[in-house]
């Protein structure tokens, strides 16, 4: 018998191109989709079973089995994460993106924030192979995005996304992957500011801080780990008529997560804590220049504009540790900025159009 392996597998999302309507599906070629490598992906089909084992049937053990609605569920994973990745998944689960090129380069920046409450988010394609059986998904839309990292590591996001159920076997061939460096933290730098000297930038900088109107601390050797998601804990519409297929997916109450670790300096985290006041961090990754003559580096810039901190932030470590601080945040509305800006920084034009 010739085994099957399990490194032997193809994966491509239609992030260039959006579903026209729910369920509808995407032509997969070099225009609407790329291959994605570096990645891990539990592809699960969590159908919901129907049998008679409640139900009377003058038998003990039942008759009868059905599967009732169908369910898709994919859960994406790059450890060292790639701007196409992250400017693609973030569009889809934040919902809302504006794209500006870089003069006449070949380089782009991508504006990233949460659509508005009434505004539907977009659904895409996926076709994944493995063990020599392909199927394409349609009706995807993000349900989270989570990006995290520690120092001297890559930047890693984490998606979940979940699909209609619709599911076809397929022989489409895959479409070229982008070519990017991995986002390392080693070119990221971090900037807090608190309190009335939170100002966030209209038009954002890249490598320049875009939080203060006066200037914020600088936490580029403080800062051990970093952990924000964006949840839109999406609800599934089944009602009639779908023969097992979701009619739509809505987002509930969404929500926005945020922790970070830093060398233990001082009483500054604790007083914040202390006082309840307002902070705003930004993070801003440069890396390559993506176009010669351009001025824009593969990258991103996330920013969350104002979170206070949850719980007290004492030193932590033992008699031989360097000690540390967990920064447990809640992140709140403003009334004037998005909860979270994310701005991504490539070689691509768009993304989802």
């Amino acid at each position: 018998m010739i085994t099957k392996k399990g490194w032997q597998q193809n994966l491509m999302f239609s992030l260039y191109k959006k579903e026209a309507s729910y369920n509808a599906g995407v032509t997969m070629d070099a225009t609407s989709a790329c291959s994605m490598k570096g990645y891990e992906i539990g592809p699960a089909w969590e159908d919901e079973i129907i049998n008679d084992k409640g139900e009377i049937t003058g038998t003990e053990h039942g008759t009868d089995q059905e599967i009732g609605t169908q369910s898709v569920k994919l859960a994406y994973k790059e450890s060292k994460a790639k701007p196409n990745t992250l400017a693609g998944l973030g569009a889809l689960v934040m919902g809302a993106i504006t794209s500006t090129q870089d003069g006449t380069a070949t380089a782009y920046k991508h504006k990233i924030i949460p659509v508005a409450v009434g505004t539907a988010i977009p659904s895409m394609r996926a076709e994944h192979k493995k063990g020599g059986l392909q199927y394409t998904y349609d009706g995807l839309k993000g349900n989270s995005i989570r990006i995290t990292g520690e120092a001297g590591g890559m930047a890693s996001v984490d998606c979940e996304l979940l699909g209609s159920g619709t599911r076809a076997t397929s022989s489409s061939a895959f479409a070229a992957a982008i070519t990017e460096s991995w986002l390392k933290l080693s070119n990221c730098k971090v900037w807090m500011e608190s309190g009335a000297e939170i100002s966030i930038s209209a038009a954002l900088v890249q490598d320049a801080e875009d939080i203060s109107s006066a200037a914020p601390d600088d936490l580029k050797a403080r800062i051990k780990s970093f952990d924000w998601a964006f949840l839109n804990n999406l609800e599934k519409q089944i009602g009639f008529g779908g023969a097992g297929i979701l009619q739509d997916m809505d987002y509930a109450r969404r929500a926005v997560e945020l922790k970070f670790t830093l060398l233990f300096a001082d009483a500054t985290e604790l007083d914040l804590f202390l006082n309840q006041t307002p902070i705003a961090i930004e993070f801003d990754l440069k890396g390559a220049l993506i176009a010669t003559g351009g001025t824009m580096y593969y990258g991103f810039q996330l920013i969350i504009p104002r979170f206070k901190i949850k719980s007290a932030p004492l030193a932590i470590g033992g008699v031989g540790d360097i000690l540390t601080v967990d920064i447990d945040c809640d992140v709140e509305d403003d009334g004037t900025n998005p909860v979270s800006i994310l701005e991504v920084y490539n070689a691509k034009a768009a993304y989802l159009a």
